[in-house]
């Protein structure tokens, strides 16, 4: 396992990517606020071309938090790029020892900076806990447990068993970043899930930080919820394509069978909604996630031009080791 040796003072930098966040981004900054770490942060909000005000907001927010830039990612007259290119144009402009990431529709939780800060001075890949609960509706609330990443890394269920982790909860050392260079623009949803497989693979281990809260935002339009599923069917399959996992397999006639499998279990949504039954709503919520996820899978299976070529390596013994490592290492605490 790599390590970097802790420093006595470690100064944070907080990356805070922004696109058109006006209607939920005033939470989050004054969530912000009320945050302090005694080796001292700043503030890097990375504007990616947003037109609603946004930067205004964060203007107003300047006396509070005097430790703010406002960075640009977006150059006008040319394609806007995603979040992991906000991510990397915010660290490009920090001046912090780690970096510690959040985002414009979540809310950090009292203590978050401070927890984030304790756990880089001892390891250089942190991740924080995600609450599902507060930011939310009830119908969208977890079915059973707390959600993803409330409790622990999500591990793939099958080889090399990789964790798995949110962006949003990212905390990195300065000198991780530098070894493994930046977030993939190729994957503008699982950056993350790229990020933390290159970590794993290059002898890293990832620590869960149970005293981080982030209060995690989902989509509650159901269209939004839709287009959400599908992009993340679409990405992750081009990721486990490309690293040449099991997941990453194409299959036309099988991918179809699936989803003529799901029609049912909508059609039972739909009407539980309609009769206004106990979880109709959330029913019909989950359903449509899992069928844009599907639906962004066929639309890759079937544009097979929009997968990135194999890295010329499976997931084999080698990276299910360092996954076991890493995984030993986080067990011991």
């Amino acid at each position: 396992m790599h390590s970097t040796p802790a420093p006595d003072v470690l100064k944070l930098s907080v990356i805070l990517p922004c696109y058109n966040g006006a209607a939920t981004l005033a939470v989050q900054l004054e969530a912000l606020t009320v945050q302090d770490w005694p080796g001292g942060w700043e503030l890097v909000v990375v504007n990616n071309g947003s037109t609603d005000g946004s930067m205004a907001l964060v203007e107003s927010y300047r006396a509070r938090l005097p430790a703010l830039q406002i960075v640009e990612a977006h150059v006008p007259g040319t394609p806007r790029l995603g979040v992991p290119h906000s991510y990397n144009t915010g660290i490009q402009a920090a001046t912090g020892d780690a970096f510690v990431f959040c985002e414009a529709d979540d809310e950090v939780a009292p203590g978050w900076l401070a927890a984030m800060g304790r756990a880089l001075m001892a390891h250089d890949f942190v991740l924080a806990r995600l609450d599902h609960r507060k930011l939310n509706a009830e119908w969208l609330h977890p079915p059973q447990g707390e959600g993803y990443q409330s409790a622990g890394l999500y591990r793939m269920p099958f080889a090399p068993h990789f964790l798995w982790a949110s962006a949003c909860g990212f905390g990195l050392s300065r000198a991780i970043y530098e070894t493994l260079g930046p977030l993939n623009i190729d994957f503008p949803i699982t950056h993350d899930g790229d990020y933390c497989w290159r970590a794993q693979l290059a002898g890293y281990a990832l620590h869960f930080e149970p005293e981080a809260l982030v209060h995690y935002r989902e989509k509650s339009a159901l269209m939004d919820r839709f287009r959400q599923g599908r992009n993340w069917g679409c990405d992750t399959t081009r990721l486990h394509h490309f690293y040449g996992t099991q997941m990453g397999r194409l299959n036309l006639p099988r991918h179809l069978v699936s989803m003529a499998r799901l029609l049912p279990a909508g059609a039972w949504a739909l009407l539980s909604r309609a009769l206004r039954r106990p979880r109709g709503q959330a029913l019909l919520g989950e359903w449509i996630w899992n069928f844009g996820w599907e639906a962004g899978k066929l639309q890759l299976i079937v544009q097979k031009r929009a997968l990135l070529p194999k890295k010329g390596m499976a997931l084999t013994a080698s990276a299910a080791a360092a996954a076991a490592a890493a995984a030993d290492q986080i067990a011991s605490g």
